[in-house]
């Protein structure tokens, strides 16, 4: 098989990141194909029924806004909140049918390994003659047939939202949650739409302490006001109901109203909110008669059971790293993200925890040992939770020139 041409780049997932690389690597003259395992935005629709904490002007990439607006695309209202489904239709959607993209983006179409031809995961260590083998793609299509593609530079924008983190103590799943996981729920739950049935009347556990599990109870408090005997058990680990993402001074308007009044229901605000600090989770089982499960939990010494009807485990997310074990990446071993990335996000110190103070760190800090490989978007910032989709759409910026054939020159971090 003959090797392909330089200027090739492969795009793994077609979000705002992923769609954002595409549109600028076609300005910049390469050869890019994004792969989506499902449809666009897929993860945004997961989450549509939510409102983002930051307005239009900071969710819009330079280079895709240009390409949209040459196919006549007139930009949202800059001030306003988009939810995920907005996000998805009012930007993503189009931006995905534009002519000069359309016939690159390949949905369902999952990328399920990546190595280099003719080279090892040990091969060439620290050597630029790796890049001149060129990145091997096992891709997967919807009815499970599998082929080979090949190319020259690879960007990981596929994001974290697809892989949630468990619910169990040390972060390993608890008993019974690998077999129970199935009928739990890992994601926002649309708990005042497609998913009310579910929760109404209900007494729902929400297990977690970060953005997704304040949205959780926020809206299941919501939805109690409107049905009766609807109640939450809100259990994270930190003993303080203080939340990951919480910022001194916010200047996320919306972001700082949320949780200020889960600060509130944490507080006993509202009798159909009880929560529940310094506890983790030892053990699931499932009543098939009842219809109901039985959590068994940890507070310090002390066991406590409880029954609910509903499970919700928001405890965050974090990368799949499987589909470049065999690649020269150097991960942290704390975040699992890229070593440099993730000892930047670390020396930034308190700012690492309010993402409207992070700064824009240069390709230098994302490049991996793996020559013309680049990890950019949510999952580059792993386990952090101070991503904003500005800050991926400067990663993109800095990078891509980084990856034409005259500029490119497969120099390992």
């Amino acid at each position: 098989m003959p090797n392909p041409a330089r200027n090739t780049l492969a795009i793994i997932g077609a979000g705002p990141i992923g769609l954002e690389s595409a549109a600028l690597a076609l300005e910049l003259g390469l050869d890019a194909h994004v792969f989506e395992r499902g449809e666009v935005g897929a993860h945004a629709i997961a989450w549509g029924h939510v409102r983002m904490f930051t307005p239009w002007r900071m969710n819009l990439g330079a280079a895709s806004v240009r390409l949209l607006e040459k196919n006549g695309w007139t930009a949202p209202d800059p001030e306003i909140h988009p939810t995920g489904a907005e996000l998805a239709e009012q930007y993503l959607q189009p931006l995905a049918r534009c002519p000069e993209l359309r016939d690159r983006l390949h949905e369902h179409a999952q990328v399920v390994h990546i190595s280099r031809k003719g080279a090892l995961k040990g091969d060439l260590v620290g050597d630029p003659g790796r890049a001149e083998h060129p990145f091997r793609l096992l891709v997967r299509d919807m009815g499970g047939r599998e082929n080979y593609l090949h190319t020259y530079a690879v960007i990981d924008a596929s994001g974290v939202y697809g892989t949630p983190n468990w619910a169990g103590s040390g972060g390993i799943p608890a008993r019974g949650e690998l077999y129970l996981a199935p009928q739990m729920s890992y994601h926002l739950d649309d708990v005042r739409g497609l998913r009310r049935e579910r929760h109404a009347g209900k007494r729902t556990l929400v297990l977690g302490g970060g953005a997704s599990a304040v949205t959780s109870v926020l809206e299941l408090a919501r939805l109690a006001a409107e049905e009766p005997g609807t109640t939450v058990l809100w259990a994270m680990r930190r003993r303080e109901p203080r939340f990951a993402g919480e910022a001194m001074d916010d200047t996320l308007p919306l972001r700082a109203a949320s949780y200020a009044e889960a600060g509130r229901l944490a507080a006993g605000a509202n009798p159909s909110v009880t929560w529940a600090g310094g506890v983790e989770v030892e053990g699931f089982e499932f009543n098939s008669a009842t219809h109901r499960y039985r959590v068994s939990l940890t507070d310090g010494d002390q066991a406590r059971l409880e029954e609910v009807d509903q499970v919700m485990v928001n405890c965050g997310f974090g990368p799949d790293n499987s589909i470049y074990r065999e690649l020269q990446i150097h991960e942290c071993y704390g975040s699992r993200g890229p070593m440099n990335l993730s000892a930047a996000l670390l020396g930034a110190g308190g700012a690492a925890t309010d993402c409207t103070k992070v700064p824009a760190f240069g390709a230098q800090a994302l490049k991996t040992p793996e020559p013309d490989f680049y990890i950019l978007g949510a999952k580059s910032y792993a386990r952090y939770n101070s991503f904003l989709l500005q800050t991926g759409f400067a990663q993109v910026s800095a990078v891509l020139p980084l990856l034409t054939p005259e500029r490119s020159v497969g120099t390992p971090a």
